[in-house]
């Protein structure tokens, strides 16, 4: 007859079958939440809620982290147009399909490498003879990073990218828009020979240096999207607004002299009746109609400058911090047969 189980024995066996069955519903709690995360992002990126859908993606990743959650997440970063973020899920889908030996790891990295044709780079570079040292702090897009990446190309997405630094004692900022493809050295102008730097009171002395850009393919990426114009477009707000004034002025002018013009007309050469002018007064009164046409169009450009004017203004993101500067200009031009505006400046 068999001996019975020590009590010890059943109850270790017992708890280990409860912690299996509670792992078992942990895990299946966790993979119906990541399902109905994953049916939410689908149709978030089916309506090209982009900014919505891809954290959504990236939540089912974290969930459940598998080669197609990454691929979901970069295919979803893809179409919104942030081609550097998607290049790295894109690496790190490769890197897991490689290490499990899925059969899908040649086609991942066939994606990745076309992605990344387009995906565009900036470069920072200090002149010849400067010492690295001398700046203080350094961030692009709002992320430090160290000076390490001096001289090697820099995945971001395309679009406008701020790069700001410290140099002795004064914050300099610099834009660099770089264009799907494209590629853009920013030569950061900083003096030559030695300064104030790590270890000298200013820098990163005691402080963890900030990483690599392109050290981890996820949690360090580029975020761009576009960049707040700020008092820029505060300014150029301002400028449109006010060209728009400009615009229903000179409309008005033209307006009155139009009105002048066509009474006199009347008065001299119609026998005060339209019906009963003569070839002069015909020709006059019609160019006085043609010129008043001209005015109200001028009109109406002018108030959508104004209307322009003002939602620029009032939508431009508040903060501190210097800017770069668009000098913008928009000019009525009133002709013989027609009328319009002319934007132009710097962008």
């Amino acid at each position: 007859m068999r001996s019975p189980a020590p009590k010890a024995v059943v109850f270790a066996l017992g708890a280990l079958g409860a912690l299996g069955a509670l792992g078992a519903l942990e895990g299946s709690a966790a993979a119906d939440k990541a399902d109905a995360l994953f049916k939410k992002a689908k149709k978030l990126l089916a309506e090209k809620k982009y900014a919505e859908a891809c954290p959504t993606f990236e939540q089912v990743d974290k969930l459940d982290p598998q080669i197609g959650a990454k691929l979901n997440v970069g295919k979803c970063y893809e179409e919104w147009g942030r081609l550097a973020i998607a290049y790295r899920w894109y690496v790190d889908a490769e890197a897991m399909a490689t290490s499990t030996k899925d059969e899908r790891a040649s086609k991942i990295h066939e994606v990745a490498e076309e992605l990344d044709t387009n995906v565009p780079r900036i470069t920072l570079k200090i002149p010849e003879g400067a010492d690295p040292d001398v700046v203080a702090t350094l961030t692009l897009d709002g992320k430090p990073v160290d000076h390490s990446i001096f001289g090697i190309e820099q995945r971001v997405d395309p679009g406008p990218h701020a790069i700001e630094f410290e140099v002795e004692g004064q914050k300099k900022k610099k834009m660099a828009p770089v264009e799907r493809g494209g590629s853009s050295e920013i030569l950061l102008d900083i003096p030559k020979g030695k300064g104030k730097g790590k270890g000298k009171g200013d820098g990163w002395k005691g402080k963890k240096p900030p990483p690599k850009l392109d050290k981890d393919p996820n949690k360090d990426p580029v975020v761009t999207g576009v960049a707040a114009p700020g008092r820029g477009q505060r300014i150029a707000g301002i400028v449109v607004g006010a060209s728009g004034v400009v615009a229903i002025g000179i409309a008005g002018g033209i307006t009155l002299s139009a009105r002048s013009k066509y009474k006199t007309a009347v008065s001299d050469h119609c026998m005060g009746s339209t019906s009963m002018c003569d070839p002069t007064g015909l020709k006059t009164t019609h160019d006085a109609r043609h010129t008043a046409n001209i005015a109200t169009v001028v009109t109406l450009i002018g108030g959508a400058a104004v209307i322009g004017g003002v939602v620029l203004y009032l939508t431009a993101p508040r903060g501190g911090g210097h800017v770069e500067e668009h000098a913008l200009y928009l000019t009525p031009v009133v002709g013989t047969d027609d009328a319009s505006v002319v934007l132009g400046g710097s962008f």
